[in-house]
């Protein structure tokens, strides 16, 4: 079992509306067409201006225009339609380039306060999310903005106080628009980074837990061959005796021998090679078999669970069969301890007429639900065991409580 198959990948959420899904998929194409509509726009008011009616700023006595003051209108305003298509990337340097066009194409239209009002809203909402101080450079800028604005309404007659006060106000809106807008885009941005860790975390656990049962059986595997291995020797050296000094078993006396020093070699190598895993004089105590469930039963019994037991078939002579159906009945009636509340029924049904079936079935109410937030190496490392001698486990509720079945099919575990 790897992370892949424990979790799949997290699918990051999208920006609600199809305007916000266009724009997140391509905002410098929208940027693009937003600035080439405004620029378009701008031109031809600059256009209208040029055939207005004398007293117009820039205008002559006789309606014809200054030519300068035409050159340089046409070239503001593509200089602040270019400056906008950076809006993302500089924030800050489009908004001082477009605010000093703007204030100086006020007197001429609106366009330009246009422009404006898309780079105060970049001022802030483009900042980049590193930075610490973004919200304050953005309200330092947009005060000396308004300073400015304010000074320019009290200087010009034309634009006048309450004019500026409205600009502002208006500007000052469309910066905490800006700036409500950033935040957002934080704080979702700190709850995806949260559950990815989260995520990370469960599959890390679930990996340890993996490895940790690997780790337990590994342990037993190497009791269940090393008993094996040590009865081998102790048969063959047995066998061997027996026909020391006998001419005519000579060559059987020789292969008992042979098998005993084979089997000596195997037993070194393989506890040589568990022996990574520590804890070797524990690893060598005798293993649990299926006479001693009774005992175990026992001990759930005096912790107040009602269990009962039934067996059917012969007990299959594998120690590691055995061994696997010990843990797996120890771990279901540790899963009934831990999560059934006040279960009034545990059954433990044996069934070797055809391999080892284990099935462990309880009625307490909220099993399923506490089971959710374990960490899920119980049923790991039943599968585990299971898969080993070609057997499967599963875990889940039943219409009155919860069930564990593990199975083991015939044939399996006993020797060739």
């Amino acid at each position: 079992m790897t992370a892949s198959t424990l979790s799949p990948p997290r699918v990051q959420p999208r920006p609600p509306g199809r305007l916000g899904r266009l724009i997140a998929a391509r905002p410098r194409t929208v940027d693009a067409l937003v600035v080439g509509i405004l620029l378009a726009v701008w031109l031809l008011a600059i256009v209208q201006d040029v055939v207005a009616r004398p007293g117009v700023p820039g205008a002559h006595a006789d309606g014809t225009w200054a030519l300068w003051v035409v050159i340089v209108r046409y070239a503001t305003a593509i200089m602040a339609s270019a400056a906008l298509l950076l809006r993302r990337k500089y924030p800050v340097i489009v908004f001082t380039v477009v605010a000093v066009i703007g204030l100086f194409t006020l007197l001429y239209g609106w366009a330009g306060g246009v422009a404006l009002a898309v780079a105060t809203y970049s001022l802030a909402a483009h900042q980049p999310d590193q930075t610490a101080k973004a919200n304050r450079v953005a309200q330092l800028a947009f005060a000396a903005l308004a300073i400015v604005i304010l000074v320019y309404g009290i200087t010009v007659p034309i634009v006048g106080v309450g004019n500026a006060l409205f600009v502002i106000a208006i500007y000052f809106a469309i910066l905490a628009l800006s700036i409500s807008v950033r935040e957002r885009r934080l704080y979702l941005s700190a709850l995806i980074a949260h559950a990815d860790a989260v995520e990370r975390e469960q599959d890390q656990r679930a990996q340890l837990a993996v490895a940790d049962e690997r780790e337990h059986i590994a342990r037993e595997m190497h009791d269940v061959i090393a008993h094996g291995l040590t009865v081998m020797v102790r048969l063959a050296d047995g066998a061997g005796s027996r026909l020391d000094g006998s001419t005519e078993y000579a060559d059987v006396r020789r292969a008992a021998q042979h098998i005993a020093d084979t089997g000596r070699r195997s037993l070194a190598d393989t506890r040589r090679m568990f022996s990574a895993f520590g804890d070797d004089e524990a690893s060598r105590e005798p293993q649990p078999t299926i006479e001693q469930i009774p005992t175990l039963v026992d001990d759930y019994r005096r912790a107040g669970m009602p269990v009962t037991v039934t067996q059917r078939g012969t007990v299959p002579p594998s120690p590691g069969v055995q061994l696997a159906v010990f843990r797996a009945v120890q771990e279901s009636l540790t899963n009934v301890l831990k999560h059934a509340k006040a279960p009034s029924a545990v059954t433990v049904d044996l069934d070797f007429t055809s391999g080892a079936v284990v099935t462990v079935t309880d009625d307490g109410a909220a099993h399923s639900g506490d089971s959710v937030h374990g960490s899920g190496r119980g049923i790991t490392g039943m599968q585990q065991r299971a898969a080993i001698f070609g057997g499967e486990a599963s875990a889940g509720p039943i219409d009155d409580g919860w069930q564990v079945s593990f199975r083991i099919p015939s044939g399996e575990g006993e020797d060739a």
